[in-house]
């Protein structure tokens, strides 16, 4: 056994030989262990590890690095004792407080333009259009003196606002539109003195008069939109197109004859629109009214009512409507209007020409007949083709009027069929189309392709929409002595759509009148020419 004085004498022998070596071979003295770590240190029991060389200083001899001890690293640093993980919160933004949104917000009203001013509210609830329509028409008529001396009003070269519209509409509540319009070119005639040679008796009064004054109730179970006040019947294409879209100056003799009759297109009740079918290709319209006899929207008679539905379908849709092919049929059973003062119920049967000048009481009519009568019944077929820029369109409308009579004290018994329509062919000169609604199954506004700009110094703008087309149109009146005339009229039309807010259009009118067999008038056959142009803008 080696006693504990021999140890530490072969321990101080050892680390006097380690630090002659380290001086020789440049090791610095904080990498010899001290002797006091040395001779605390326990004996090894186990085998050591042969000795580890490395290249030294600069002399290249291998130096001897002594057993658990590294002359390249210091020792291991104690491990501290392990801490409480104490995680730092994470750096994030201030939070702000959420912003109490009240019911205002949801009403703020933000402004664009859709074809007119617009409103909406940011919840999109609410929502209000302001615009209206002008219509400024020329006209230049050359119509043969005997023609002249033989109608109501002779034809006259003039000028006149054709239509004067101030409109709003829009939704509120989101389900439920709404529509005000009023026409201010309107006009009575108002017979108040009598005649003489110096006083016609009469004077001519421009009024303002409701168009479009109803509501309409959306996606009502099984009914669709229900729309309920001052608003068109469903009967007739060309009549359920808007006046700002017409191809030609005024539609065709049925218009004036039948749908829009004395009271302007507008009739007071409640009508019904849905679409049926795969794609919204058909529309089923149906409703009741009561019948009106001046523009006013008004009726005091007992029983005077109308009945009217209308079916159409696509046969054909295509490219987004620039091909089509449209069919439809409507009918109406309707009573004659109550007229206060008058005994027994009135119906007018009458039409203007094809292109017109001056107030409305102004206008010449080259056929027409007051008849006493019951009731009557109206069936229309309507055909429109689309393909691409060429446009078909044409309607037949068959009149049957029971107890018809001249006089109230007529026998009854006889009836008066009276029957008209047209057929129209245009074409766009430009990449255009007619564009199709397939919610109404009518016609709707006109989109140019290349909106018309003006010049700059290094290019032209767009052209605008350029269009040509022709129409024959004609109105029979004449049934068993209940006579009226007939007539046949040919116009030619060129429509310049600069944008889809303004156009002008050119039209050129031949009108054949025969009145052989109306008493009143029965010297004034003859044709008519006549030359109209209109600037027309909406908004």
């Amino acid at each position: 056994m080696i006693s504990r004085a021999q140890r530490l004498l072969l321990t101080t022998i050892a680390f006097c030989f380690c630090c002659q070596v380290a001086t020789a071979q440049g090791v610095r003295a904080s990498e010899i262990p001290s002797l006091r770590s040395i001779s605390h240190a326990r004996v090894q029991q186990e085998t050591p590890a042969p000795p580890v060389t490395r290249s030294g200083g600069n002399t290249g001899d291998p130096v001897l690095e002594p057993i658990g001890s590294s002359a390249t690293s210091p020792p291991k640093a104690t491990a501290a004792p392990p801490q409480k993980n104490e995680e730092k919160p994470a750096d994030k933004k201030e939070e702000k407080p959420a912003e109490t949104k009240s019911p205002e917000d949801d009403l703020k009203m933000s402004a664009k333009w859709n074809n007119g001013v617009e409103l909406q509210s940011a919840n999109k609830q609410f929502k209000a259009h302001f615009g209206g329509r002008v219509q400024l028409d020329s006209a230049w008529f050359g119509a043969p003196q005997h023609v002249n001396q033989n109608i109501n009003i002779p034809y006259g070269n003039g000028i006149d606002f054709r239509r004067a519209r101030l409109r709003a509409d829009g939704t509120m509540y989101e389900f439920i539109d709404w529509a005000a319009e009023f026409d201010f070119v309107n006009s009575v005639r108002i017979r108040n003195q009598p005649v003489s040679s110096t006083n016609p008796g009469f004077f001519d009064q421009a009024v303002t008069a409701p168009t479009d004054l109803w509501v309409q109730f959306k996606d009502v179970p099984r009914f669709g939109q229900v729309r309920i006040g001052n608003q068109k019947e469903a009967i007739g294409f060309e009549h359920l197109v808007s006046s700002r879209f017409l191809p030609f100056m005024e539609r065709s003799y049925n218009q004036d004859t039948f749908y829009g009759g004395t009271f302007n297109g507008f009739t007071p009740g409640i009508q019904a629109t849905r679409n049926y079918g795969c794609d919204d290709l058909g529309v089923l319209q149906f409703g009741l009214f009561k019948p009106v006899n001046s523009v006013f929207a008004f009726n005091t008679g007992d029983g005077d009512y109308s009945a009217v539905g209308r079916i159409t379908r696509l046969l054909q849709y295509g490219d987004e409507g620039r091909y089509l092919t449209h069919v439809g049929f409507s009918g109406r059973h309707a009573t004659a209007v109550s007229q206060a003062g008058v005994p027994g119920r009135i119906q007018t049967f009458r039409t203007r020409d094809a292109i017109r000048a001056g107030l409305s009481q102004d206008w010449p009519v080259p056929a027409g007949i007051n008849l006493f009568g019951d009731d009557m019944q109206w069936l229309n077929s309507e055909f429109v083709m689309v393909r691409g820029p060429w446009t078909l369109q044409s309607e037949y409308l068959f009149s049957n009027f029971h107890d018809a009579r001249t006089a109230f004290g007529n026998p009854l018994g006889n009836s008066a069929s009276y029957h008209g329509g047209y057929i129209q062919l245009l074409r766009y000169l430009t990449d255009d189309f007619d564009h199709y609604n397939k919610k109404t199954g009518v016609f709707e506004r006109v989109e140019p392709s290349s909106k018309y700009a003006r010049c700059s110094e290094t290019s032209c703008g767009g052209t605008g929409a350029w269009q040509v087309g022709g129409r024959y149109n004609f109105l029979d009146l004449n049934d068993g002595g209940l006579n009226g005339g007939t007539l046949h009229n040919f116009t030619l039309g060129l429509n310049w759509f600069l944008n889809p807010n303004l156009k002008f259009q050119w039209n050129y009118m031949a009108t054949v009148r025969n009145v052989d067999e109306v008493p009143a008038f029965a010297a004034g056959s003859g044709v008519v020419h006549g030359f109209g142009m209109r600037m027309a803008w909406d908004f």
